[in-house]
């Protein structure tokens, strides 16, 4: 692993920071450089090279406590998640002595271009050898949206990374194909020429820096491409004492404070690589060949081999934990609609997860797809709790 950031970064930062040292910086801006420059939130590490592929550059990020033997949270965000996101987590996560790791995956950040095939692949790689180097033994499990692929294929591939004792996997608006939403939109979106795919980033940017920062890491994503941006009537904050009194308690900063950080995260992310959002859209869409979602290509299925797993683990081990599945649904989510919710709810329902799974499902209300993720919304105190068994 290198000890400084990476060198885009590095000069992109200093290069800000030394025209802006000209200028009159406002408290805010400078606020915003102290909270973006640590290390902590622009690691490197080097995937070892194997006999599919050469050494691979993987950048991440963490929240909370670097060193020391603390409960760890693996978060793997939606489409356009990068480790900038982890910045928003880092005064709930020092709080609460939790740490949370986010790992840029291939074509993001400094981490090196893989094919489209090797997606996958390459995480199931990447998160054991990354959490031996990090010395970090075990870890609760979280996704959001279109991270759902990758944290059940690691559920599959390396069940022993969860905690013995209290293995738990939290799954935040998880994604679900289109053939079982119906949620127009996208199944226009996965008729789309593969070649206009090749921009997706771009539409991305243009969605996040140009028409609302505000948006999400994946609901952004399509909807920039599909025409809509928002989930109607889903109020998106609080206004006045009670919004300040939120953003300080959720992130220690000011509003103000947070504006800044909101705008110049955004410009950083993408002067960096973000072309993987144009293989994590077709894989998302299984718009093209070399989409397949490996272990979890058909959920139901998914769930009978789990369940299988999880009773011979438990009947195995005499005091060990039944696996712990919690699911968190936003009230509306445009992204997989009301039938794509169901549909999720019904593969996972306890009846058909066996005396090895335990299956919770919560709705928190007045959120979408990509909101229900913000710590004014509560999310990072259960993650939190999970990942200490209480």
């Amino acid at each position: 692993m290198l000890t400084t950031p990476p060198s885009f970064l590095f000069r992109q930062i200093n290069a800000r920071a030394c025209r802006k040292m000209s200028l009159n910086l406002s408290p805010q801006e400078e606020e915003v450089i102290k909270i973006i420059s640590p290390i902590k939130f622009h690691r490197l590490f080097t995937l070892p090279a194997t006999e599919n592929h050469g050494p691979l550059k993987v950048s991440y990020s963490i929240a909370g406590p670097e060193d020391g033997d603390v409960p760890t949270i693996l978060l793997v965000g939606g489409m356009a998640h990068t480790r900038w996101y982890n910045i928003w987590n880092e005064h709930l996560a020092q709080k609460e002595g939790v740490r949370i790791l986010c790992i840029d995956r291939p074509s993001f950040g400094a981490s090196t271009p893989v094919r489209l095939d090797q997606r996958l692949a390459i995480f199931l790689e990447t998160v054991p050898a990354l959490l031996a180097h990090l010395h970090i033994p075990h870890i609760s499990l979280a996704s959001h949206s279109s991270g759902t692929l990758f944290a059940l294929n690691l559920l599959a591939a390396h069940p022993d990374l969860l905690s013995p004792a209290h293995p738990t996997v939290t799954l935040i608006s998880p994604w679900v194909h289109q053939s079982h939403t119906a949620v127009l939109s996208l199944v226009a979106a996965s008729h789309l020429p593969n070649p206009l795919l090749n921009h997706w980033d771009a539409i991305i940017k243009f969605g996040l820096t140009r028409v609302s920062p505000a948006l999400g890491s994946s609901s952004g994503a399509l909807a920039s491409l599909t025409g809509w941006f928002r989930t109607p009537g889903v109020e998106k904050g609080r206004r006045g004492e009670e919004e300040e009194r939120k953003c300080r308690e959720a992130f220690g900063i000011t509003g103000e404070v947070r504006k800044e950080l909101e705008k110049t995260m955004f410009r950083y992310v993408f002067e960096e690589n973000t072309k993987g959002a144009n293989d994590e859209a077709r894989l998302c869409l299984k718009s093209t060949e070399g989409c397949g979602w490996l272990a979890c290509e058909d959920y139901p299925e998914f769930v009978k081999s789990t369940k299988d797993t999880w009773e011979n683990r438990v009947d195995a081990n005499v005091g060990a934990g039944k696996l712990k599945i919690r699911i968190v649904l936003p009230e509306e989510d445009a992204m997989v609609g009301e039938k794509g919710k169901e549909y999720f709810k019904e593969c996972w329902k306890q009846e058909k997860c066996g005396r090895g799974i335990e299956v919770e499902c919560v709705e928190i209300k007045g959120t979408d797809h990509d909101s229900v993720t913000n710590p004014e919304n509560g999310i990072l105190e259960s993650l939190f709790s999970a990942a200490k068994g209480q």
